[in-house]
C-alpha cells in the first residue's frame, strides 16, 4: 500500500479526455470513489460518461446538475453513481442527499465538485484535477489519496499508457 501516487496526461481535445476517462473506468472495482474537479467547461461530465462508457454502461450519462445523484446499473452487477454537488453551498448538505448511504453500498461512486463535500469522501479514492491549458487542452493529474494497493496503481498506469492517443 502507497499513500502518494500521482499520474498526469495531457489531453488534446474532449475525446482524449473522455478516452482516459473510458480507461479509468475499465480499472475500477466496487467500493471505489473518484473525486472529479476542474472549473466550469474543464470537461468533468465528458469524463465520468468515458468512465461510464469504460465501465460497459450503455445509456446515455448526464450531468446530473438538477438532481444531484444518477444512478446506472453495472453490466455485471451494481451501480454506477454519478454525483454533482456543484449546486450544494457547504459541506452539511452532502448529508441531507444521502451521499453517505452510497459509501456504504460499495458501488463505484464519481464525484463531480468535490470541493462542495470536503472532509467528507472516504479515503482511499482517486482525485482527479482537469486543469484547463487553453480552450481545448487540458493537464488531467490523477492522484490516489489514502492506501491504494501499488499493484492496482501500476495496473491502472499501465492502462492509460497502453491507450494514449
Amino acid at each position: 500500500m502507497i499513500g502518494a501516487w500521482l499520474l498526469e496526461q495531457i489531453s488534446t481535445d474532449e475525446d482524449t479526455t473522455r478516452q482516459i476517462g473510458v480507461a479509468l473506468g475499465r480499472w475500477l472495482q466496487p467500493g471505489d470513489i473518484i473525486a472529479v474537479q476542474g472549473p466550469l467547461g474543464a470537461g468533468k461530465t465528458r469524463f465520468i460518461q468515458g468512465i461510464a462508457q469504460g465501465l460497459g454502461i450503455i445509456e446515455p450519462v448526464q450531468s446530473p446538475s438538477f438532481v444531484l445523484v444518477q444512478a446506472y446499473p453495472l453490466p455485471g452487477g451494481g451501480r454506477f453513481y454519478h454525483v454533482d454537488l456543484y449546486r450544494l453551498e457547504n459541506p452539511e448538505t452532502v448529508w441531507a442527499i444521502g451521499l453517505w448511504d452510497l459509501f456504504d453500498e460499495r458501488a463505484i461512486i464519481a464525484i463531480e465538485w468535490p470541493e462542495r463535500a470536503a472532509g467528507l469522501i472516504p479515503e482511499p479514492y482517486l482525485h482527479v484535477n482537469l486543469i484547463p491549458l487553453s480552450d481545448t487542452i487540458r493537464r488531467v493529474r490523477i492522484e490516489a489519496i489514502g492506501p491504494f494497493p501499488l499493484e492496482r496503481l501500476k495496473a491502472l498506469q499501465a492502462l492509460i499508457d497502453s491507450e494514449r492517443h
